[in-house]
């Protein structure tokens, strides 16, 4: 009978544990699902127009200059409504109306109070009755006139609001970050409501989109890490080592007639911009394991 040596034992281990982690690789792999030929595109993209007909008294924006969301990148003429938006201003700043009801609360209200005092002696009627109860109507008209005040007032701060809202039709801001691709207007060309001024595209956040077989879309899930790699072309013979992540958005819910396949696609951050819109990648998806576990039980 052949004892094993000592030195067996350890080489055993490591060969198992070579194994574990070969089939450890391997499951991993079948738990990614590749997705060939898959479109790029941006994810965020805007052709920012006119609110209202006018004439364009700024474009402040060239092709190729990075903006940020809300950023002034044009504007109508407004002095008409500039003017109106002042006018609204000096109405809120004014109060003599609020103020001088006040004043003559005041004095209505001690002529009562007055008058109150000299008939305090029931034996003595200084003032009648009638007297009193028009002092009192008085006093009570001049409240009301400090409430019609400060409600004329409050309609001021709104017509200030109006005006001011009103103003911001004629400024065109940009509803995204990102790149002026094209300028299709520019300084006292008149526009109408809804012509295209600019259009900006976010490249930093762009959509890959490919199609899975109906099997392998059972095991995903919006949510799902991927991993995105250019493919070779005539164009880029030599696919750079490159890798991008991200994560599933969208699944299409029926079967494309054509191919019989779901359409799928992912947001992908493009952190060094060498992900271009028009070329053609391979898209990993990782569903974990446990969930195509569950699927094929099923």
């Amino acid at each position: 009978m052949i004892k094993p040596s000592k030195l067996a034992a350890p080489a055993l281990s490591l060969l198992l544990s070579a194994l574990t982690l070969t089939g450890s690789a391997a499951a991993q792999d079948r738990n990614v699902i590749t997705v060939d030929n898959c479109s790029i595109t941006p994810l965020y993209s805007a052709k920012v127009a006119s609110d209202r007909p006018g004439v364009l008294e700024l474009v402040s924006v060239e092709e190729g200059d990075q903006v940020k969301a809300g950023q002034l990148i044009g504007r109508l003429r407004d002095d008409l409504v500039q003017a109106a938006v002042e006018t609204a201003r000096k109405h809120t700043e004014n109060d003599i109306d609020i103020r001088l009801a006040e004043k003559t609360n005041e004095v209505a209200e001690a002529e009562h109070e007055q008058a109150v005092q000299a008939n305090i002696n029931p034996n003595l009627q200084v003032v009648t009755r009638y007297e009193l109860r028009r002092l009192k109507l008085s006093a009570e008209q001049t409240a009301l006139q400090i409430e019609q005040a400060e409600h004329e007032a409050a309609i001021k701060n709104l017509e200030l609001q109006e005006a001011t809202e009103r103003l911001k039709e004629y400024q065109i801001e940009s509803p995204l970050s990102g790149m002026i691709v094209r300028r299709y207007k520019t300084e006292g060309e008149a526009v109408q409501q809804g012509t295209e001024i600019v259009e900006v595209v976010d490249y930093n956040t762009l959509k890959v989109e490919g199609f899975v077989d109906v099997t392998d879309s059972w095991n995903i899930r919006p949510g799902d890490p991927v991993v995105v790699r250019l493919e070779e072309s005539a164009v880029l013979p030599k696919r750079p080592d490159l890798s991008f992540n991200g994560k599933i958005r969208f699944i299409d819910g029926a079967v494309t007639p054509v191919t019989q396949r779901i359409r799928v696609w992912a947001e992908v951050q493009n952190d060094r911009n060498f992900l271009l819109p028009g070329l053609r990648a391979t898209m990993e998806i990782q569903p974990p394991a446990d969930r195509q576990n569950e699927t094929a039980t099923r």
